[in-house]
């Protein structure tokens, strides 16, 4: 999939697991931006995201609605990324 890599400046075609081996264990953290805001059985709306990595096995994905972020964040061990981690459904994914 098409990265824009901000740190590099450059474009990269990366798969998925390339981009959770990156911010896993090279300190990297994935922004994904959608076109359409999402939601969640809480009531929670977002429309773009974050995701860094704590120890190689952590991972915490943070919300944001436009230019503001929100206080709510998710918890994920690697196995559990499958689920949440959806680099595919964004129309942007910005590698930092």
């Amino acid at each position: 999939m098409k990265v824009i890599d901000i740190i590099e400046k450059v474009e990269k075609d990366l798969t998925y697991d390339q981009l959770v081996d990156l911010v896993a264990n090279h300190n990297r953290q994935v922004d994904l931006v959608f076109a359409e805001k999402k939601s969640d059985e809480d009531g929670h709306v977002w429309d773009a995201e974050n995701w860094t990595c704590v120890d190689g096995k952590r991972f915490i994905r943070s919300y944001f609605l436009g230019d503001r972020a929100s206080s709510d964040f998710s918890g994920y061990n690697k196995y559990d990324m499958k689920g949440a981690f959806l680099p595919e459904e964004a129309k942007e994914v910005r590698l930092g």
